[in-house]
């Protein structure tokens, strides 16, 4: 594990633009495998604490954001994604940005843990009241 954070974090220096895109799209794949392991965490979460947390009657989940969002997020992840060697490489400082890199792979995955954090909250919140929603 150590060995594959150290290399994804590598910067090598004297690299020529097109290197700069390698390096980012080499790190493409792992970017969408970590998203992907917390874009799972996180709909498990909302699917089980929206279990326990709504009343039975109630419809917690929208079907379209079930089915199409998780899709839908995964290509915008990428496009943004992308963003990343454009900047690097239009203010070419002849390596890559590993601080632009490891801040956009933070904020992504932030941002694909909130709708958990929206559902401890919740299950919090149901557990201290001891009513369902």
């Amino acid at each position: 594990m150590i060995l594959w954070a150290n290399w994804i974090f590598e910067s090598g220096v004297g690299m020529t633009r097109k290197d700069i895109f390698q390096w980012w799209e080499a790190r493409r794949l792992r970017y969408n495998a970590l998203l992907l392991i917390m874009g799972i965490i996180t709909c498990l979460l909302v699917l089980f604490t929206g279990i326990y947390a709504y009343e039975p009657k109630m419809k917690f989940e929208e079907p379209n954001m079930i089915t199409v969002g998780p899709f839908a997020y995964g290509i915008a992840a990428n496009i943004f994604y992308t963003f990343g060697p454009l900047i690097d490489v239009i203010f070419y400082r002849g390596r890559p940005r590993v601080k632009l890199f490891k801040t956009g792979l933070i904020f992504s995955l932030i941002l694909t843990a909130l709708p958990s954090v929206w559902a401890v909250t919740i299950l919090l919140i149901t557990v201290y009241t001891g009513k369902k929603l």
